[in-house]
């Protein structure tokens, strides 16, 4: 059973143990077990930077137009769940005895990463994201001037503080429970041929389980192509847009891209044709959506315009500091209805007008040269090389200056992930910030790629050995313990999308979520299933089936709700601690 490819896993579980500590040869004592859990946090947080490698390296294609639709619908999902399906495929390679129990660890990391990654980080989302709630549970978005959208500041009231999230939530929760219907695919079978209870073990032959495995694996692999499939679809909706908005502000707010580079394909229609961009072109309406940002920032005592006085502190926070006749040109030009303020309108369509001259003329503008430059065509000269190395040289410590004013837009604002340095670099077109992003982004995701396919297999060896030496089960360690390693920046992520308090940032957070626990029900369960189906290892992890799809029932229900509240965060939290505890009475009661 199993002999036909025991020699290629062998070889191929072998040759990556040369390379790392072999955990058998570790003392049998306190000192061998203090340099097993070095290792273990070595291996995890080598494993936590490659996972955030991928991560960011995937996410800084979103800032490429014609890729954003397919990498954040193909790329983030898939490169995301990389690192749990690693664990899982090296926990079945080796000899077949030692697969077979090892596999033990691949299930652990499986149940803990779905598991927690719906719960842990979902509480902690409605924790950092709630408002206040009205009676009819509407969140306190928009809050009256003078107040803040959670008050007292702290409030954690149980029924009144909580989140409302988009409809697409609900949507993303009925997909989630679809793919699960895998581990029914299997789990039955196994309780059909006695392979689901402890005291059947003995009828139960792996032989009878082979094609079942089989029919799963079929079941996951349509499963995720139906799944990317769909996301191909949806990648140009309302959510799937606002993620790629959010990357977009990030890279404008920092001063380290220029808006020609965040929207390089919105400038490419005829000049002459600013308004009809801006309401027509959806990228163009996009741009305007991130313009609004930066205008509500500057719009200090919200009457929808700014003054030559607000004008002004925009382009200092942004590192330049006009003349006075400078500020008066452009003052002249944006104020076309002549009452002495620039309304949205009129600030969106210069910005679009002035940006294409620019364009046309040097096809885009250059980076951190300075908000004059970029928007003063006809009213600022163009700046020789060497102003150019001045200007740069000021723009952090002028930045830092008019940085303390800020208020929540601000902080807003500087929780966004910046550029690489590399990217800001000057006399870069957007075409050229384009190529650099393109370029980082690749070597990112291919280095964490590697390097998590690297030490996955001494991870597996490592869990394993910590479940023995401490005389717990390797599931309920690999369940706690994996995790960490492969799905902290997950947890991190969404968690600081639900410190902006707002509705889309929220839906983005949990939609994020699901969309992981959709991979780990296709492609790590597919991975998982493969080794079942091709080696002939039995299934028996009917109490862990169990708890995996009980909490995704739990979450497909919450994602039902408009609004969430902490009574529900901490509900979910519960779920975690429960779903192991649940694990460990079953199994007691008698389930493999």
């Amino acid at each position: 059973r199993g002999s036909a490819d025991a020699p290629l896993a062998a070889t191929m579980g072998a040759t990556l143990a040369k390379m790392f500590v072999d955990v058998d040869t570790l003392p049998d004592d306190g000192y061998g077990f203090v340099q097993l859990l070095f290792l273990f946090v070595a291996y995890g947080f080598i494993l936590f930077k490659s996972s955030n490698l991928i991560s960011e390296g995937s996410e800084l294609l979103l800032l490429v137009p014609s890729l954003a639709g397919i990498v954040g619908s193909v790329v983030l999902p898939v490169l995301g769940a990389v690192p749990d399906g690693a664990i899982v495929l090296f926990s079945g390679l080796g000899s077949f005895e030692e697969a077979q129990e090892q596999l033990s660890v691949g299930v652990g990391a499986l149940a803990g990463s779905t598991i927690m990654l719906l719960t842990l980080p979902w509480a902690l989302s409605i924790f950092a994201g709630r408002v206040n709630l009205d009676a009819r549970g509407n969140g306190n978005y928009r809050p009256a001037k003078g107040h803040s959208k959670l008050e007292p500041e702290g409030n954690m009231a149980m029924s009144t503080t909580g989140v409302n999230v988009t409809p697409a939530i609900a949507v993303g929760g009925k997909i989630m429970l679809g793919t699960s219907i895998a581990y029914v695919v299997i789990q039955a079978p196994a309780f059909a041929f006695g392979c689901g209870l402890k005291n059947q073990d003995a009828s139960c032959d792996a032989a009878d389980e082979k094609w079942w495995a089989f029919v799963g694996l079929l079941v996951c692999l349509v499963s995720f192509v139906g799944y990317l499939v769909y996301q191909v679809k949806h990648s140009n909706d309302e959510a799937s847009r606002d993620r790629v908005d959010q990357v977009r502000a990030a890279a404008i707010a920092s001063g380290q891209m220029s808006l020609a580079g965040a929207f390089q394909e919105a400038l490419l229609g005829r000049p002459g044709e600013a308004e009809a961009l801006l309401s027509k072109d959806e990228a163009a309406r996009r741009m305007k959506a991130t313009l609004r940002k930066f205008f509500n920032k500057y719009d200090k005592n919200g009457d929808k315009s700014i003054d030559a006085a607000e004008l002004n502190d925009l382009m200092h926070d942004l590192g330049e500091r006009p003349s006075k006749e400078e500020l008066a040109g452009l003052m002249t030009r944006m104020d076309t209805a002549g009452d002495g303020v620039i309304s949205f309108e009129e600030f969106s369509t210069a910005i679009v007008q002035i940006m294409r001259e620019k364009g046309n003329r040097r096809r885009g503008t250059l980076v951190r040269t300075g908000f004059s430059q970029i928007i003063g065509a006809d009213t600022v000269v163009s700046p020789t090389s060497g102003e150019l190395k001045e200007s740069a040289a000021g723009d952090d410590a002028e930045a830092g200056a008019a940085g303390g004013a800020g208020g929540e837009a601000d902080e807003e604002e500087e929780e966004e992930e910046e550029i690489p340095e590399d990217i800001a670099a000057l006399n870069l077109s957007p075409a050229q910030q384009q190529a650099r992003i393109k370029m980082r982004s690749y070597w990112m995701m291919g280095l964490g790629t590697a390097i998590v396919l690297l030490f996955s297999d001494p991870m597996v060896d490592v869990l394993s050995e910590l479940g023995k030496r401490m005389g717990i089960p390797a599931f309920y360690v690999a369940f706690v313990l994996a995790p960490l390693a492969s799905n902290a920046s997950e947890l991190i992520a969404s968690y600081s999308y639900a410190l902006k308090k707002t509705k889309k940032t929220i839906s983005i957070s949990f939609a994020a979520l699901q969309g992981a626990g959709c991979m780990n029900n296709t492609f790590c369960l597919a991975i998982f299933l493969l080794l079942v189906w091709a080696r002939g290892f039995k299934w028996e992890f009917s109490a862990e089936t169990i708890s995996i799809v009980l909490v995704e029932v739990a979450l497909a229900l919450v994602s039902f709700k408009r609004t969430q509240t902490m009574r529900d965060a901490w509900l979910i939290a519960l779920l975690f601690p429960l779903s192991i505890a649940f694990v460990a009475i079953i199994e007691a009661a008698g389930l493999n």
